[in-house]
């Protein structure tokens, strides 16, 4: 509120308090309605009148041996799995997040994340959607975890400082002091880690990770379009959370949309972080110490 940004010491803090808030409400905008309506039941149809309910029935037109046998045979696909739904925004013309824009095909609400939301049409094929959920839900992970990195290195500062840049802010592009020794170490040390798990991932089938027999039984009914698995599924999970917490197709469905959102989210803040940096010279913590005060 206004007392918070007039506690600021000065300008900068204010304009860095403003930005913060600004984001805050575009993070409170972000809109979660696809795991919402993956779980949402329709609603019951309306009792019948009791004339409706006296009422004779019609006489049912008769369906030979042959057609029934037929109907038997081969049922007609269905497109939910429980209340899993797929392909919700088929009818849909326009994209649910922005509706002043057209859906891309592709995007029909099957999978995580997706709001039909793709204005530049970078995926043209299932095979390059698969790339860049893949892509995009590594890079979610990764700004989740630069976040809350890039503060606490400001606020509880290794080796007295040693690997922080001028001013005690974080080592980046834009601040310097990234590919300085010691840091430079530290650099190649999580890139390298990072390599290494994403290798051991990219050489597992997804099948064969520890939730990919349960995927594959989740994504059954477009399992013909769609042979890729769950992107994001680097087989780790060593707390169990995914398999406790989200013990149906719908519940893993709404951990994956909560996870990619809040990376979503988490990019958003670390852009802040560098954008805050690099044109006021000061650390993040500094120009907004009402939110680390507590730290």
């Amino acid at each position: 509120d206004a007392r918070t940004l007039n506690k600021c010491p000065n300008s900068d803090s204010r304009d860095a308090a403003a930005m913060m808030l600004f984001l805050a409400f575009l993070l409170g905008a972000v809109r979660v309605e696809g795991f919402l309506q993956a779980t949402r039941t329709p609603p019951p149809s309306a009792p019948a009148s009791v004339a409706t309910r006296e009422a004779p029935l019609p006489e049912l037109p008769t369906i030979s041996p042959a057609e029934e046998a037929a109907a038997t045979a081969s049922p007609p696909p269905s497109t939910s799995l429980g209340a899993l739904r797929f392909k919700r925004y088929a009818g849909l013309a326009t994209s649910p997040l922005v509706p002043s824009l057209p859906r891309p095909a592709l995007l029909d609400g099957s999978h995580a994340g997706d709001y039909g939301f793709d204005p530049l049409g970078f995926a043209k094929t299932p095979a390059e959607l698969h790339t860049l959920m893949e892509s995009e839900i590594r890079h979610c992970r990764l700004a989740m975890l630069c976040a809350a990195g890039w503060p606490l290195s400001e606020l509880r500062p290794a080796f007295d400082g040693a690997l922080l840049a001028d001013g005690g802010r974080a080592p980046s592009v834009l601040n310097g002091h990234l590919f300085d020794s010691p840091s430079l170490l530290v650099v190649l040390a999580v890139f390298a880690e990072v390599a290494f798990r994403d290798l051991a991932a990219i050489r597992t089938p997804k099948q064969n990770t520890l939730y990919g027999h349960i995927h594959s039984r989740d994504y059954a009914e477009i399992a013909d379009e769609w042979p890729w698995g769950v992107a994001g599924d680097l087989d780790f999970d060593p707390l169990g959370l995914y398999g406790i917490v989200a013990n149906d197709a719908v519940g893993r469905k709404v951990m994956r949309d909560l996870e990619i959102n809040h990376g979503r989210v988490a990019m958003l803040a670390v852009l802040a972080y560098v954008l805050l940096e690099a044109t006021t010279g000061k650390p993040v913590v500094d120009l907004t110490p009402w939110l680390f005060a507590n730290f």
